[in-house]
């Protein structure tokens, strides 16, 4: 958005991102860093939903429902968009998520100035043709409209707020400038850090090193939080959480809270699963002769093109399992907030697995050499995923503990979440129950899970939470994400994929948990956001031997890690709030992309012997 004369504001394109990118990267209330300027995306209040698509996921509804803000959410849909053309003139360049510019701080590249946008020194140049080449410069500059760059320094606090650097209360430390501040951000010394900057007060001489904002007393520097959401053009009445600053592009700076499920088939016979499949478009069909009047220009041709596999059937067929859909319907079927993964669970590892167009598996045997430690793989030869952004949080990544540190994605709560859908493939790789249980009782009585429960308990205190035991996941949790990083490092060196394209879900359900049966596996796969999905990479990995010389690569790397003995030695807790024993960057931390849990509760230890622990390893 970019103001106009009269006070108006007409809208331009400054850049697009992927639907997926909107769930994981650019949500609202995310800053995107442009080639030349910087926006914050909005809150879904201002996105116009006519420009947006339904998806299609039951399950995943009473998921989100759990998530503090999101109860009375019905339906997801996609982000706005639509298909360009040749004319950027066209409605479709006038379509898509609302941004703001942020920071409001600008820099000018000839003369240093350093204001906000609003004061009216500077002015936004959006070429019709390449909007990826939008920048603001400076008007009244000596030289010939230099560009004016974001401010790159912001603050934000855990509760979730953003705002501008403080420039002219960090200037004058406090105090207000004898006359009309103008500022100037100037390179001091080396500029080897980007921190090595001083703002300088043309006006009365005052002036400060940013650096300062980033030290060990960056909190006497710095103000208390004034609870804003620029994403929302709005303030919280009240915050009493200390800021901290950030620099522009930081990565800590939005982490999604998202939901998502695997589709999977919940009836039998094809017809009745294409007729769940494709409900949001028969649903509204109320009687036979609208029915009829669909399979007649559907076989002319016309018609919806997502409904042609009507014609693979018998209409009275379709008819009826259409109306037994209907009459059949339970408005919180898939709605209560139960478990998603049990009947992922279930549908990977049954005996006759259900098919559908967004499921086909396939069990394989058990590669050679790991009959007693491994079950069943499964190759997943097509899967189905809806993510669906719940709210996102700032410098810490989202822990289900502390669900009051989520901020809302919009002013008001709203009955829909925006999502994306995503199709690819991946391998399943099971655990027998019964060996997972013997080492279970073993490594829970050892120092390492202990560590790891104090570390949890701390880690509560600091954050005001109740110091619960039960919040440390089981042992076998640790053992399965510990496998599925080592894995997602081999498997990107042997398919071809690189290791933030491949994701992990993690199925640990301990024995005689309420919930249902024990589970323990790691589903590895990778999906694309296009209808076709992947091209199979990890699918032919599932081959046993293909899977066996994998798993022996992997496991054989994990028993010496670059960095040892400070590795092995690390024990939870040993800096800070860190949630792992042995594991690192140079052995089995993985991108933000690929981990659920943010690089917590890893053990290399608890897979393989390692460097003076060779006892509590599961791979002897």
């Amino acid at each position: 958005m970019s103001p106009a004369r009269r006070g108006q504001y007409q809208s331009r394109r400054v850049g697009g991102v992927r639907p997926s990118q909107m769930i994981h990267t650019y949500g609202p209330g995310a800053v995107m860093d442009l080639p030349q300027l910087s926006v914050v995306l909005t809150g879904t209040d201002q996105w116009k939903l006519e420009h947006t698509e339904r998806i299609l996921e039951p399950r995943l509804i009473g998921a989100v429902r759990s998530v503090p803000g999101c109860h009375r959410v019905a339906e997801f849909r996609t982000p706005p968009w639509q298909e360009e053309t040749s004319n950027p003139f066209d409605e479709w360049a006038r379509i898509g998520v609302p941004v703001h510019p942020f920071p409001r701080w600008l820099r000018c590249t000839q003369c240093d100035l350093l204001a906000p946008v609003d004061r009216h020194r500077f002015r936004l140049d959006v070429p019709v043709f390449r909007p990826d080449k939008a920048r603001y410069f400076h008007d009244r500059c000596h030289s010939r409209r230099p560009s004016a760059v974001p401010a790159r320094f912001l603050i934000a606090c855990a509760a979730g707020h953003l705002d501008d650097f403080p420039w002219e209360q960090y200037t004058h430390r406090g105090a207000p400038c004898a006359d009309a501040p103008v500022l100037e951000l100037k390179e001091v010394g080396r500029a080897s850090r980007a921190t090595d900057v001083r703002v300088v007060c043309k006006a009365c001489g005052a002036n400060r090193v940013v650096h300062d904002a980033f030290g060990p007393e960056a909190d006497a520097h710095l103000p208390r939080c004034r609870g804003r959401h620029p994403h929302l053009q709005r303030f919280d009445p009240t915050c009493d959480q200390p800021t901290r600053a950030l620099l522009l592009g930081a990565s800590n700076a939005w982490f999604a809270v998202y939901r998502s499920a695997l589709t999977i088939p919940t009836v039998s016979g094809a017809i009745a699963q294409k007729v769940v499949e494709h409900w949001d478009l028969l649903e509204d069909i109320e009687d036979r002769a609208e029915f009829d009047f669909i399979i007649k220009r559907l076989t002319k041709g016309a018609g919806e093109k997502p409904l042609r596999w009507l014609l693979r059937y018998d209409p009275d067929d379709v008819w009826t399992a259409i109306s037994d859909r209907r009459d059949g319907e339970d408005t919180g079927t898939g709605l209560a907030a139960g478990d998603l993964r049990g009947p992922e669970w279930e549908a990977f590892t049954a005996a006759v697995p259900p098919q559908s167009d967004d499921f086909k598996v396939t069990a394989l045997s058990v590669p050679s050499g790991f009959n007693m430690t491994l079950g069943h793989p499964v190759a997943v030869d097509r899967l189905r995923e809806v993510q669906a952004l719940c709210g996102f949080t700032r410098i810490d990544g989202p822990d289900e503990a502390d669900p009051a540190r989520i901020a809302p994605i919009w002013k008001d709560p709203q009955p829909w979440l925006p999502a994306a859908e995503v199709r690819g493939e991946g391998i399943l790789i099971t655990l027998p129950e019964n060996r997972v249980e013997q080492w279970e009782r073993d490594y829970r009585e050892s120092s390492r899970y202990q560590h790891l429960q104090q570390a949890t308990r701390n880690w509560r205190t600091r954050r005001r939470l109740e110091p619960d035991d039960s919040a440390t996941p089981p042992p076998r949790f640790v053992l399965l994400h510990t496998l599925s990083h080592l894995l997602i490092n081999q498997v990107a060196l042997d398919c071809g994929y690189s290791t933030a394209s491949i994701r992990e879900r993690l199925y640990c359900r301990e024995s005689g948990h309420p919930d249902g049966a024990p589970m323990a596996g790691v589903l590895l796969y990778t999906a694309a956001p296009d209808s076709e999905g992947t091209l199979g990479g990890l699918v032919a990995l599932a081959e046993p031997a293909r899977l066996a010389a994998a798993l022996r690569d992997s496991l054989n790397r994990a028993k010496l890690c670059s960095t040892d003995p400070m590795c092995s030695d690390h024990h939870a807790g040993d800096l800070g709030d860190t949630l792992h024993n042995a594991a690192c960057h140079a052995c089995l931390f993985a991108p933000e992309t690929s981990c659920e849990s943010g690089n917590r509760y890893l053990d290399r230890a608890a897979a393989v012997p390692i460097l003076g622990h060779p006892q509590d390893a599961y791979f002897t």
